[in-house]
């Protein structure tokens, strides 16, 4: 819940628009749309879908944040998080190599934990 707040109040600062006038283009109370940024409120998922369309983002990044964010948030080693950054630059199959060899490692790992 929280989480949508913050991430309703962060797109739609980034898209520099106040609560007013936000709340006038989806056709909202002022008051209700500021509950919804506070937490205090959930809207239907057809008032999530207008602020959506008229903040330009998609749902998913409403309910979920933007997904860059939540890898820096969830990986706590730096240097293993600059690695996944330039993964995404390699080509398809070199990302497929790296995915192989990720899940090999993983599954060694596991193996190793459950014959000990």
């Amino acid at each position: 819940m929280n989480d949508f707040a913050e991430n309703l109040k962060k797109c739609r600062s980034q898209k520099g628009i106040s609560q007013e006038e936000l709340s006038k283009k989806i056709s909202i109370h002022p008051v209700q749309f500021s509950r919804y940024e506070r937490g205090q409120s959930v809207p239907s998922i057809e008032v999530v879908q207008k602020i959506a369309d008229a903040l330009e983002v998609s749902i998913d990044q409403l309910v979920y944040g933007d997904q860059d964010n939540k890898a820096e948030q969830s990986i706590s080693d730096r240097e293993l998080l600059s690695m996944f950054k330039k993964v995404q630059l390699l080509s398809e199959r070199q990302k497929e190599t790296v995915k192989d060899f990720l899940s090999s490692y993983i599954l060694k790992n596991d193996l190793k934990q459950k014959l000990a």
